[in-house]
């Protein structure tokens, strides 16, 4: 009786727990370079709250949000003290401070809560949400051909999602997502589904439809959240075990579609799947023997003209495998096999970059990794082979050295012949091929208003890359970012980059030949540096009103030429009050050239994202407002703008605008019942 008082207290006096934190808050970055895959997978674990008091280690330092010592707090406490009561009791734990817990709050429930003090909530719902949105401005796919240019979308330029989903954190999920992309012409062009039953008996987790696997470091099987290197130098380094997942991204390559199984017993863990899966690939005329080829996977997901309809579904895959592994309360070491089979083999084009890439029909992967968990550090890694003699490895720790001092060191090696369709481990380059490299990060809180972090990462690739003519190259790149936080409702920051990396540089030059003056392009490998600045300023002025301010800049540098620049300016505000919500912002960019151009995170509709690259020079605007009609029904309309300077189009090729600004709208309503 005397906690359940205590919580109802606790509640009373803190209810700025649950408030509202902003997406790049919790991302711990200004987004540049973030994937559409990761906010998408960041969604959906925002959008599936977990249970604390059924929670396991993997799982809640899958969040990356809480330290190795914040973590073992928590499971410490729950041992100690038993379930908790409510969210609210977890400002008892001594490691957890309240900025943590704001961040921690969108991610979790507590079932006891509902239970013991009678919260009018269900664990079971379903919701369906329905959502349109378009360009206002006519871009040329979606014009009357000409006898110069005859290529056109199939169809209209408005992009639908239909999605739905029951779950019921205890037992079950199902759900599917409908999608169409603009200038599609079936509304059904990407559809996707899964079924999830969990806990019966020694049956973990079952999935049939679509899903994603995240086992080790995501050498073989990266599909989790993760966003690598970021202003969070600490917790993204480690990858959490987490098994399979039902995937319901509107992304349309990256999942297995077929069955998942994971059995526990004690302290084992047995996982199997098989998928069965048709991917979009450039085919190839058909060799002399009537062979088909491809030459590449496709993963823009459009089907909006022929040459794109060609491709859709060109290559069938075949996926099976299974692993075991011996998890204890913070420990696990396993290992795990994969086959991948296509029915068409793939031929990359005769070029030296394309040496050591995969060539052929198949692919098998056998991997062993592990994680063990100090009081004060967790050390981890992943040893991966491919059939074709590849490797991929990742070692790492972080810790906590103090309450004040967190740090992490990682070590990762690919060879460029080593071969994983799924793999998202930590890494410089977009896949896990051709790179070693060693990463040091660092978290200093030199008191709870001060914070920063930095990192160095050290790369070295091998092998001949895309746009790099030479082997054996290397590059740096080095953050420092400070956070001050003046009081509970202010926070200012700002964050410095630097990399450096080698790659082709032509120009022209001239000389003479037979008495006439000619020129020749040059190209020479040399380092490349790009300096990046964020500065981020935000205070809540009332109940109601928020505002956030951000700053920008860049400079872009080959060797031999001067430095390019460009910077941006924006402005937000936010305002809220009982059923409605408007969030508007006015930004002013300005970069010569698409180096330096500058991303900055946009608020959009609920499940929904937006990170731009604001290039050129121009304006842009937009707003988003969002109703609760009822309990069970909200409403979202957001616009947005931009307006170019000194220049007549937008866009390029079919989706050139023929004026110098773009529209574009966008309409939401989700049912829960």
């Amino acid at each position: 009786m005397k906690k359940i008082l205590l919580l109802i207290l606790l509640g009373i006096i803190m209810p700025n727990l649950q408030a509202q934190v902003s997406n790049e808050d919790i991302l711990g970055t200004s987004t540049e370079g973030v994937s559409e895959e990761t906010f998408e997978n960041w969604l959906q674990i925002q959008s599936h709250p977990i249970d604390i008091n059924r929670v396991d280690y993997e799982s809640l330092s899958g969040l990356a949000i809480l330290s190795t010592a914040q973590l073992r707090a928590f499971f410490d406490y729950r041992k100690n003290f038993g379930p908790f009561m409510s969210i609210y009791e977890l400002q008892s734990v001594p490691e957890l401070s309240l900025e943590i817990l704001k961040k921690l709050a969108p991610f979790i429930t507590c079932e006891q809560e509902i239970n013991t003090l009678g919260r009018d909530l269900k664990l079971a719902k379903s919701w369906l949400l329905i959502r349109f949105s378009q360009t206002l401005e006519e871009k040329r796919g979606f014009s009357l051909p000409t006898k110069t240019s005859i290529v056109r979308y199939a169809n209209s330029p408005v992009k639908n999602l239909l999605r739905y989903k029951y779950a019921n954190p205890k037992s079950l999920s199902i759900g599917f997502t409908i999608e169409k992309d603009e200038g599609e012409n079936n509304w059904t062009d990407f559809t996707s589904f899964h079924l999830q039953i969990q806990n019966k008996g020694i049956l973990k987790n079952l999935i049939i439809g679509d899903y994603q696997l995240q086992m080790g470091q995501g050498l073989a099987t990266g599909g989790g959240f993760s966003l690598g290197k970021s202003a969070e130098t600490i917790l993204f380094t480690r990858k959490p075990t987490l098994g399979g997942r039902p995937y319901t991204s509107t992304l349309e390559s990256g999942f297995f579609r077929g069955v998942l199984a994971n059995f526990q017993w004690r302290k084992w863990e047995g996982l199997g799947f098989i998928s069965h899966v048709s991917r979009d690939a450039n085919q190839l005329e058909p060799d002399s023997l009537g062979v088909v080829s491809v030459s590449s996977l496709q993963t823009s997901g459009f089907h909006r003209t022929t040459s794109e309809i060609a491709d859709k579904n060109a290559l069938l895959e075949t996926s099976l495998g299974g692993g075991i592994s011996y998890q204890s309360e913070f420990s696990r070491i396993g290992m795990m096999f994969q086959y991948t089979n296509f029915d068409k083999p793939i031929l990359k084009t005769n070029k030296t970059y394309n040496q050591f890439e995969f060539a052929g029909v198949q692919n098998i992967l056998m991997s062993f990794y592990y994680n063990y968990t100090l009081s004060f550090a967790q050390v981890f890694g992943e040893i991966t082979r491919s059939n074709s003699g590849g490797y991929g490895a990742v070692l790492g720790a972080i810790g906590s050295l103090n309450r004040r001092w967190d740090m992490s060191l990682l070590f990762r090696k690919f060879t460029p012949d080593f071969h994983s369709f799924y793999g998202n481990a930590f890494s410089e380059n977009t896949r896990n091929i051709n790179e070693t490299g060693i990463y040091w990060g660092v978290k200093f809180m030199p008191s709870r208003r001060w914070q920063w972090t930095a990192y160095v990462d050290y790369f070295y690739f091998p092998w001949y890359k895309y746009l790099v003519d030479k082997p054996r190259t290397q590059g740096f790149e080095t953050l420092l970012k400070l956070n001050y936080q003046p009081s509970k409702v202010s926070r200012i920051s700002g964050q410095l980059r630097l990399e450096n990396k080698e790659e082709n540089f032509s120009w022209k030059e001239s000389y003479l030949e037979n008495n006439k003056t000619k020129t020749r392009t040059i190209t020479e490998v040399t380092p490349r540096y790009r300096w990046t600045f964020n500065s981020y300023y935000s205070n809540k002025l009332t109940s109601n009103i928020s505002i956030q301010s951000r700053i920008s800049g860049s400079a872009f540098k080959f060797k031999q030429q001067n430095a390019t620049y460009g910077w941006a300016i924006s402005q937000d505000a936010k305002w809220s009050k009982g059923a409605w919500s408007l969030a508007v912002r006015t930004a002013y960019f300005s970069t010569q050239d698409y180096d330096n151009r500058q991303y900055t995170y946009e608020q959009d509709v609920q499940y929904a994202f937006s990170f731009p690259a604001y290039y050129g020079q121009g304006w842009r605007y937009y707003s988003v407002l969002s109703y609760d009609i009822n309990k069970n029904l909200t409403f979202w309309l957001r616009w947005s703008r931009t307006d170019y300077i000194n220049q007549e189009t937008v866009g390029s090729g079919l989706d050139e605008i023929p004026v110098p600004h773009r529209s574009d709208v966008k309409a939401q309503i989700r049912w829960v019942f």
